[in-house]
């Protein structure tokens, strides 16, 4: 779903909502269970111990509570925390409930239900469709554990209630979903803006050539009108001189024609049919949000080798971006200074250390660093975890001709 946004937007929209409906879903399962303890007379027969047990409740709702106030942020280490408080409590909550209510025998209840599913809803992290399944089917699972321990501590039948199970089978389908159709999103929202800009084209070169067209037939039938006017022999020297004018006029309108239609053909310009433009529109077709800043000119400074190195870097580094990054965004600026020319790709996703030996990273390695060296450039990387990451790379140019 799109919202009627941009791909880059709707995905980080769509994260959100769901990440803050998980957490506040699971919230009022938490509250609602709250309540159910305080006010369904578990108090009769029951120690103050057990009193205490119901109150571990409450660090799991402040928990919880926290997520989801920082739901845009990274929420990580407060997940973990989130689990572990809440298999404790979960089980120390199943056991008042059976302590409490003999006339309970298994784990099939909705009172059981209520904290299982919101440890399950932690899997609206956010953090993409893969991520999000995993948070929920630990959650789940640690959940479901502390059930069957407090069964087996007040000895009870352990069942997987429906409800909880229907509500994890219900996030992994939103969110399974979610994830398979985020590429073809992305391929059809690019070929949409392209249509757009083709037709915008056309509609340009068309209103050009009908602005100039109109132009010159109503100057030639006023030049005509004028000399079917005139007496027979030569021209006035008035007359000749305002058609001279009017022709010149409309000579100095051709070339206007002409490097607009010029400016129309993608086909002609260095950019476009550069490695490097090829690369970005890539990337774009693979869903990733790709923004170019800087001096786009500036590429036919390079010569043809350099050039093909930059766009088969930037290539792999969209490439990394798409597959490890977990950001749905990324920038490409250019900057030229003297005799040499940086380009700088830039993603807010999870980051990484510059220095792993991790094979996945074999590509920034030998994709980027040697086939930007070979052509005599260099390359900087800046990552750092949760923070993203940075990939300047900077070759030599020819130096600028001053006309």
């Amino acid at each position: 779903m799109s919202l009627g946004l941009p791909t880059h937007l709707s995905r980080a929209a769509n994260s959100r909502a769901l990440a803050t409906a998980a957490r506040w879903a699971g919230l009022v399962c938490l509250v609602a269970a709250l309540v159910n303890a305080l006010f369904s007379g578990f108090g009769q027969g029951v120690n103050g111990a057990s009193w205490l047990t119901l109150a571990m409740l409450l660090p799991m709702v402040a928990l919880l509570a926290v997520l989801a106030l920082l739901a845009r942020g990274r929420t990580v280490a407060l997940t973990i925390a989130y689990l572990a408080v809440g298999t404790v409590c979960t089980y120390f909550y199943v056991v008042a409930i059976f302590l409490g209510t003999p006339a309970y025998r298994d784990t099939n209840l909705f009172v059981v239900a209520l904290p299982v599913v919101a440890m399950t809803l932690v899997g609206g992290t956010g953090t993409g469709a893969l991520a999000g399944i995993l948070w929920a089917s630990l959650g789940f699972a640690l959940a479901e554990a502390a059930v069957l321990l407090a069964a087996v501590t007040t000895d009870r039948v352990f069942t997987t209630d429906a409800i909880s199970l229907g509500a994890y089978l219900l996030l992994v389908g939103v969110l399974a979903f979610d994830g398979l159709t985020r590429g073809s999103r992305g391929r059809t929202q690019s070929a949409i803006h392209r249509a757009v800009r083709d037709v915008r084209l056309v509609e340009l070169r068309r209103s050009l050539v009908a602005d100039l067209a109109a132009d010159t037939h109503d100057t030639v039938l006023s030049e005509l009108l004028a000399v079917s006017r005139s007496e027979p022999g030569p021209l006035p020297d008035r007359l000749r001189e305002r058609i001279d004018a009017d022709l010149l006029a409309l000579g100095r309108g051709l070339p206007s024609l002409t490097q607009a239609l010029a400016a129309e053909s993608i086909d002609d310009d260095p950019w476009y049919r550069s490695d490097l433009h090829r690369a970005i529109e890539d990337a774009r077709d693979e869903g990733l949000a790709v923004d170019v800043s800087g001096d786009r000119a500036s590429i036919a400074r390079l010569d043809e080798t350099t050039l093909r190195a930059i766009g088969l870097a930037v290539r792999q580094c969209l490439v990394n971006v798409i597959r490890h990054s977990g950001s749905a965004t990324a920038e490409v600026a250019l900057s030229i200074c003297d005799d040499s020319l940086s380009v700088m790709v830039v993603d807010g996703g999870r980051g990484f250390a510059p220095d792993s030996t991790a094979g996945d990273r074999l590509g920034l390695r030998q994709s980027v660093h040697d086939r930007i060296s070979r052509v005599g450039g260099t390359v900087t990387v800046y990552s750092s975890a949760d923070v993203g990451t940075t990939v300047i790379m900077v070759v030599p140019c020819a130096p600028e001709v001053v006309a």
